[in-house]
């Protein structure tokens, strides 16, 4: 009876198993699924991760590439179909795309809903590029638009129409960015001298410590615009130092940290320059001006510590 046991719980393990691997899931942890192409998706060297689009092969579309992958960053693993929890007639499914990240670097990924058979009479036209009043006209009639800079948050399903006659296939494109693997786990290195120049390695954060006492109204804020190819702001956050009198009574007012933590998008030499301010004083000197230079130097393979 015992051995009978064991082998139904063996049976149970293996099916689970099963059942993880067919969904796109593994025994480690899931595949990281993106179903909106206004949000980046940011993976590591060696993961693998899934495009999530509704499909509905009824009407004899279905989603392909519009674009060769670069391979050397990209390949695609596999397309599945998951057809809908509903027995509706017609009802739409789900197309999967999955692949794997081979090596560090930017990247897209377009897709194109088209009938295979039909010839591209015209150029696709690409969701992010359709009017105001295109836009409109399918809301009125009761059809889900979709804009290349659509509000949605990660995770809501992209609800593609079936295009009209006359209209070129739906097209989407997906911006990939493939990080070192581990770069996710990294503590920001901290520079607290203007003096030091900043080294990172691209896809890194870092942290930017300056002493602050917002108790006197003063606080740091940017005094020129950031390069926006190379930079952006993750945060800010204030530390207080906790002074005390000797006794274990804080002191008050006591000066502490702001921290400011930026992410490197991309390799190249850039400036942070920040300016320490009452922020409701207008035309007044700054209390003090801190520039820092920054270096941001490509990503190298696993081992290299990049500056952290």
């Amino acid at each position: 009876m015992k051995h009978c046991k064991t082998a139904i719980i063996a049976i149970f393990v293996a099916l689970a198993a099963l059942a993880l691997t067919a969904s796109g899931c593994s025994i480690e942890g899931e595949v990281k699924e993106f179903h909106d192409p206004s949000v980046e998706i940011v993976v590591e060297k060696g993961e693998e991760f899934a495009i999530v689009l509704e499909s509905n092969p009824t009407t004899g579309y279905q989603w392909k590439l519009n674009h060769p992958l670069d391979e050397k960053i990209l390949t695609l693993e596999k397309t599945e179909f998951e057809a809908p929890e509903e027995d509706l007639l017609g009802a739409p499914g789900e197309e999967k795309w999955t692949f794997k990240a081979h090596e560090l670097g930017r990247t897209t990924i377009e897709l194109a809903y088209v009938r295979p058979w039909e010839e591209e009479a015209e150029e696709p036209a690409r969701v992010e590029e359709e009017s105001e009043e295109e836009s409109e006209e399918e809301g009125s009639e009761g059809e889900a638009h979709v804009e290349g800079e659509a509000a949605a948050t990660e995770g809501e399903q992209v609800i593609m129409p079936s295009p009209g006659e006359g209209e070129g296939p739906k097209v989407v494109t997906f911006n990939v960015w493939v990080k070192k693997k581990g770069s996710a786990d990294k503590e920001p290195k901290e520079y607290d001298d203007p003096e030091a120049p900043v080294e990172v390695e691209e896809g890194l954060e870092f942290s930017l410590v300056l002493e602050s006492n917002p108790t006197t109204g003063y606080s740091w804020q940017l005094a020129e615009p950031l390069d926006e190819e190379l930079l952006r702001l993750v945060g800010t956050s204030f530390e207080a130092k906790g002074g005390s009198h000797g006794e274990g009574e804080e002191i008050v007012g006591a000066p502490g940290e702001e921290v400011w933590t930026f992410e490197a998008l991309k390799a190249g030499k850039t400036e942070v320059a920040l300016e320490y301010v009452r922020p409701w004083e207008k035309d007044v000197k700054p209390e003090k001006t801190v520039t820092f230079e920054v270096e941001i130097k490509k990503a190298g393979e696993e081992g290299s510590e990049g500056g952290h």
